[in-house]
């Protein structure tokens, strides 16, 4: 996806947000410096990361021991 797909991706999703509020903070987020914004969405990408392998945990050991105290 080039910038411009992604920028019109973006807007797009924008112009669909109805809540007042979410469109205040994304305003308190764009008047915020570009080193501040990276940070933010350096965090909010780890988290979303960190969230992802969470979900692929392998939990067969804690099934065997459930299984085992029923």
């Amino acid at each position: 996806m080039n910038s411009l797909e992604l920028k019109n991706k973006i807007i797009e999703r924008i112009i669909e947000i109805d809540d007042l509020k979410m469109l205040q903070s994304i305003e308190i987020l764009f008047n915020t410096s570009d080193k501040n914004i990276a940070k933010l969405l350096n965090f909010v990408f780890d988290k979303t990361q960190d969230d992802k392998l969470k979900e692929t945990e392998d939990f067969t050991e804690y099934i065997k021991e459930w299984v085992k105290n029923m």
